[in-house]
């Protein structure tokens, strides 16, 4: 009778951390890049197949790099935000971080261009500048862009 009791309040225990703990979890927002990345001889292929605005799971977010500490040999995506841009000059403050990824990846590759706070993340309508470069040492080997509008609404 003693186990019993001890079942049934450890049962409860459970049923409730489960029941009343369990939270959804929020998405992020990222920009969502399916691409072709091939190297054919010596010289790498990029094509891209769709970008496109999305919520992702937090285990699905890339590393971040700011542009200035990017690793100079890989595969880089990053996008700028156009809307309102009238210089290059205010386009470079409005570029999001980095997503790395190695440059011998290679086929139909889908990665994710995240933001470095809820500040930077568009808004529904604003016009987005997605550019995917093949680094070697620094030296541009293929580079493909393509333009999007973010249509997600989105708080924090």
């Amino acid at each position: 009778m003693k186990y019993i009791k001890i079942l049934l309040i450890l049962g409860v225990i459970v049923s409730l951390t489960f029941s009343g703990c369990v939270m959804h979890e929020k998405k992020l927002p990222a920009i969502e890049v399916c691409f072709d990345h091939y190297i054919a001889g010596n010289k790498h292929i990029l094509k891209i197949e769709y970008a496109k605005a999305t919520l992702i799971s937090k285990n699905k977010a890339p590393t971040l790099y700011p542009w200035y500490n990017t690793p100079m040999t890989g595969i880089i995506l990053y996008a700028y935000d156009m809307s309102g841009v009238k210089s290059m000059k205010e386009l470079g403050l409005r570029v999001t971080p980095s997503t790395y990824l190695p440059l011998t990846k290679q086929g139909k590759i889908i990665a994710y261009i995240g933001f470095k706070s809820p500040k930077s993340v568009p808004k529904k309508g604003d016009r987005m500048l997605v550019v995917i470069q093949v680094l070697k040492d620094g030296r541009e080997l293929a580079e493909a862009h393509t333009n999007i509008v973010w249509d997600i609404n989105w708080s924090y």
